[in-house]
């Protein structure tokens, strides 16, 4: 194949990285797209909200509507450029491994953001990388492909669990709409680890977070341990709020986890859904995937 290039955002820092036959360089209006993103009105800390729905009138003017228009686009920062890639699903695919490891989402569409998304990298994962950093992460990724390309689905399955990681910390959502959301992340990671490494018999709900737990030799949560008393208390939760439409025994949204205790479960679900990532990815060496999850800090994630 020959090079192919996209340009994408939006990424707020001078991103100049060259790995293998990846090359990313930042967009010569980089600055003014930068100062046009945070002084947009739509701002509020480290995020930016979706505009108002906007729809045209008969008269040709524009009509604001009282709600935002949730899907939305920013300007494009950022060129990818692969010497030789299989297609543009490959290119697509290294902007979803280049989200997760700058932790922050970076998309080729014109329309590519859900509601709100952080301007400010590093806010939607609970590491930072370290050594030769990102370079290497573009390389695992590459190997990644490379490794799996007979099996695209498995390349669809790394961008739904990023993407659901991504969804589920919109700031907005409710803590029932947190939750289901990851656990479909952690779904995708689950149909991932199938694929790549198979499974002895049938890995029923209750058990699905422990079994890749016990994959990358992690510790399991105390939330998906499947030897609790009352089992694991994230497929219970789940079983409750999807088929029952409960959420700790009230209709959604009427209620919340952990209340009045030190528990963050949908902090932690983030953090857990993050190792499972990087050590499908292929860095399952890593001393961050067996790191603690029940914690605010961030962690150092160093790749071989």
């Amino acid at each position: 194949m020959t090079a192919r290039e996209l340009s994408f955002g939006y990424y707020s820092g001078g991103l100049d990285v060259t790995a293998g036959n990846l090359t990313i360089r930042p967009l010569q209006k980089l600055d003014k797209a930068v100062s046009a993103v945070t002084d947009d009105e739509g701002v509020d800390g480290d995020w930016i909200y979706a505009p108002p729905q906007e729809v045209s009138n008969f008269g040709g003017g524009i009509t604001q509507r009282p709600y935002p228009s949730r899907v939305f686009g920013l300007p494009k920062t950022h060129t990818i450029r692969h010497a030789s890639p299989d297609g543009e699903d490959h290119l697509i695919f290294h902007l979803w491994a280049l989200s997760f490891f700058t932790g922050t989402r970076l998309t080729s569409t014109e329309a590519g953001f859900l509601d709100a998304t952080p301007i400010k990298p590093g806010k939607l994962v609970d590491f930072v990388l370290l050594g030769r950093g990102l370079p290497i992460a573009i390389e695992l990724a590459e190997t990644f492909w490379a490794t799996h390309r007979a099996q695209p689905q498995r390349a669809r399955l790394v961008a739904a669990a990023v993407h659901a990681l991504f969804l589920g910390q919109n700031p907005l959502s409710l803590q029932f709409e947190r939750f289901l959301i990851l656990y479909t992340a952690f779904d995708a990671c689950f149909a991932l680890a199938k694929s790549i490494h198979g499974t002895v018999g049938v890995v029923r709900h209750a058990e699905r977070v422990a079994w890749m737990c016990g994959l990358f030799a992690m510790q399991i949560p105390v939330w998906a341990d499947p030897a609790a008393p009352s089992g694991p208390e994230v497929a219970s939760l789940r079983n409750e709020t999807v088929h029952e439409a409960l959420f700790m025994g009230e209709p959604l949204g009427f209620a919340l986890h952990g209340v009045g205790t030190n528990k963050n479960l949908t902090l932690e679900m983030e953090a857990l859904i993050c190792r499972l990532i990087v050590a499908l990815l292929g860095a399952s060496s890593a001393d961050y995937v067996r790191s603690p999850v029940n914690t605010r800090q961030r962690h150092g994630l160093k790749l071989d």
